[in-house]
Formats: C-alpha cells, structure tokens, sequence
C-alpha cells in the first residue's frame, strides 16, 4: 500500500483511495501478459449493457488508455521540473521527516521544532528554489498511467507534498524573524512578503495536484491545501502584514477559486481505475487489489477463495452496477455536495439491502468501496468551503465588495461579522458534530467590513 495521509483520512477510498498503490521507492511492474488497461475483457463481454456503458465512456475520453496520454513538452510541464529532484529511494524517508516537523494543530513552531524547520529547509534549500522555478511554468502534467490502474507509480506527488512543505518552512522562518527585539531590524529576505511568496509556491503545487484527473491527486490536493489554510492563518496574524499583503493573498485565493477543477474530473479518474480492476478480477487477480489486513480477515473467515470464485462468477454484473453508479455519482457532481447526499444514501441503503443477494456486488462494494466514495466528495466539498470562506474574509478585511457564494457542504451561507479591528467568517464547516472552523482576519489600514 502507498502509505499517505489519503489512505489514513479515507480508509480505502474506493478504487483511487490508495488500494494497490506501491510503496514509495518501489519499482514500477513490468506490462502483464494481458494488457488490462486496454479492457479486453470488457470489450468482449457478452452483456450489451456494459457494452453500451463502454462506448459511452470512450465517447467521453474516460477509459485508462484514453487519459494516458501525454499532453505537453517539458518545458512547459512543471511537473518535468519536479521530477528528479531529490532520488526515488529517499522521497518516502524525506516526506515521513516533514510530515514529524509539520505542527500538528495550528502553523506554530516552539523554538525546537522552527530550528528543525530551518535545518530541514537548508538542507534542501537548493530543491526548494529549483522548485519554484518549476511552478512558474505555464501548464502542469504529472504522467500518471492509468493504464497502470491501483499499481500506477504515484511517486511524484509525494515530490509535490515535500516541495510544498518545503516552502510552508521557508515560510515559517521568514514570519520568524518578525519576532526580534524592537527596534531590532528584520532580517532581509524575511517576513510576510516572503511568507506570501512561499504560500503562493504552495497554492500552485496544490492547483498542479488538483487538475489531474485522480482520485489520489485530487485528494492530495485538498490536504496540501489544508496545511496551506494553516500558513495563511499564521501570515495574517503576523503583527508587519499590512493591507498590501493581505490584498496579495486576497487576489491569490480568487485565482485558486478561478481556476478549481470540476469535482467529477478525479471521479472519472476512478471510474478508469475500476475499470481496469475489473480486468483483475477477470484474470482471476483479484487477490492483487485487496490489503494484506483484508486478506488475513476473509482467510480467518475462511471465505478468501469463496470470494476470489464469487467475484469471477458474477463479475460482468458487479461491473455492469459498478459503473451505472459511478455514472450517477458522475452526473451528480453537477450539483453542490449537500444535493448529493440523497444520491449517496440510496446507495448505501442498496448495498446494504442487497448483501445477502447472489448477486451482490462483491468488487464494487468491498474492493472498490463504494459506499466510501461520499468521504472523498466531502473532502472536496470542504476544500472549497474552507478559500470560499478565505475570499471573503480577506475581502471583507480589505475593504472589497464580499464574493456571494453559499457552502457547498451545508448549503447554508456563510456568516461574518466585525469584532473590534478584525472579520470573523464562520459557517463553513459542516454545522455536524461540532465541525464549526472559524477564520479572523485584522483589518489594515481603514478598511471597512461591508
């Protein structure tokens, strides 16, 4: 298994929650015998139903073959300058190490755990810079195989993950020097305008994770998000961030929100991983896609080869109701997360109903996890709630007219109000067992809350 945050956050997110992943620093699988990306059997199924559904996901560029290809030169790919920059056998143990230094709960460093930041920041200091010049260029594409389905090499996004905790360090090393003595000066090169830079740095690494077309991307993208949520809380608590600052990051949010990906593009990028799990299942590999844990509990079950048979047996129409849902979660994306969640619950209440039925679905519900896919809409419902919310406190902060937009986790709007010199925005968490964030912006330089 690919041992990320994801995996940890989703429990086995349906087929692109890390199931099947390699570790870090491992080989990539030389092609099989049977090429699965290319659906063979699939296509020759005797059902005209998953036929049809096949024809219509062709049609759509959706199959694993389709969303291989490649669709830039490297000059302009940022990923191509990203790749290569610290050696394949390291980048678990460098991003394990970033992960201890990170703070656990907001963005802020006793004196042992900044000088770790800076010790690890000045060792790879070099990367980091070669790193930003990678993002300033214009279009990004990290080469993923789909075709490779679960066992696809997803080591360059844990390169995306370093280099922005990277600069999360740098920035907690520039805001660090705004604690000197008074009178004393700031170090050059220190202070918000470079925390800003570095925040910036991170919003494109995440924009770069956010428009590929996989469910792990995606998903990556909104925790490296999260931590930037955390870097800009500390910037514009810093006492020397001025309204200039506080304007930079305002322009910097509404360009994230410009630019978001449709949610349904990262479950496209599932559906393709199911699809080529499906031709696991048919080549009687099914025990391929499932953990060693999971593995260990059917043979104490004595159920293991009773499963491998059954998935076989019945696999056309576990596929068959497999993709018919994806293709309504699909649809469904065309509608804030809160009107999803009727759709959400008739499948769990069908699988449930069904799982005493010789038909159930076997793959769908307990390989590919389908009831587990509401959690990966959520993540990215509050991804997007939480630079909503970000916009207009920052807006509000500034003296802006505030952006109109509801939450798309609740539906509800946001609220806001002025407390003494600062905006305070809440109301964009869930409103569920005790998830109401909060976010205070101090107003600079006469601006007025609206």
């Amino acid at each position: 298994m690919r041992n990320v945050v994801l995996s940890m956050a989703l429990l086995g997110l349906a087929a692109g929650g890390c199931r099947g992943q390699r570790e870090a620093g491992e080989t990539p699988a030389q092609a099989d015998e049977v090429d699965y990306g290319a659906l063979p059997g699939l296509k020759a199924a005797p059902d005209r139903r998953l036929r049809d559904e096949l024809a219509r996901i062709t049609e759509e560029g959706g199959t694993p073959a389709l969303l291989d290809k490649t669709r830039m030169a490297e000059s302009d790919n940022v990923a191509a300058g990203l790749a290569g920059l610290f050696a394949d056998d390291k980048i678990a143990s460098i991003l394990e190490e970033s992960e201890k230094i990170f703070p656990p709960g907001e963005f802020e460093f006793d004196p042992i755990r900044l000088q770790k930041a800076i010790d690890f920041g000045r060792r790879h200091g070099a990367r980091r810079l070669q790193a930003r010049d990678a993002v300033a260029r214009s279009r990004c594409d990290l080469g993923i195989r789909f075709i490779d389905g679960l066992t696809a090499d997803l080591r360059l996004m844990d390169v995306v993950r370093i280099s922005a905790r990277l600069e999360a360090f740098w920035a907690a090393e520039s805001l660090a020097g705004n604690v000197a003595p008074a009178g004393a000066k700031v170090a050059r090169g220190n202070g918000p305008e470079e925390a800003v830079e570095a925040l910036g740095s991170m919003f494109r690494l995440a924009e770069c994770l956010g428009a590929e077309l996989h469910p792990v991307a995606r998903l990556e993208a909104a925790f490296l998000r999260s931590e930037a949520f955390r870097v800009m809380q500390a910037i514009v608590r810093d006492d020397q961030t001025g309204r200039e600052d506080l304007d930079r990051l305002y322009q910097m949010v509404e360009k994230q929100l410009a630019t978001w990906p449709d949610d349904a593009g990262a479950w496209i990028g599932d559906r393709a991983l199911g699809l080529h799990a499906y031709e696991m299942v048919r080549a009687g590999d099914l025990a391929d896609l499932l953990t060693p844990k999971e593995i260990v509990t059917f043979e104490e079950e004595g159920t293991l080869d009773e499963l491998l048979q059954a998935a076989v047996r019945n696999v056309d129409q576990d596929e068959l109701y497999y993709l018919q849902t994806m293709r309504k979660i699909i649809d469904g994306c065309s509608r804030p997360f809160y009107e999803r969640l009727p759709l959400f619950d008739a499948i769990a209440r069908d699988l449930q109903e069904g799982r005493n039925a010789p038909e159930f679905p076997v793959v769908a519900a307990w390989v590919l996890r389908l009831p587990d896919v509401r959690k990966g809409h959520a993540i990215q419902a509050r991804d997007r709630a939480n630079w909503e919310a970000w916009a207009l406190a920052l807006a509000l902060a500034t003296g802006k007219s505030p952006p109109q937009r509801t939450n798309p986790l609740s539906g509800e709007n946001y609220l806001h109000a002025k407390q003494e010199n600062s905006i305070i925005v809440e109301n964009f968490g869930s409103g569920q067992d005790g998830d109401y964030p909060s976010i205070s912006v101090p107003c600079r330089q006469g601006a007025e809350s609206k």
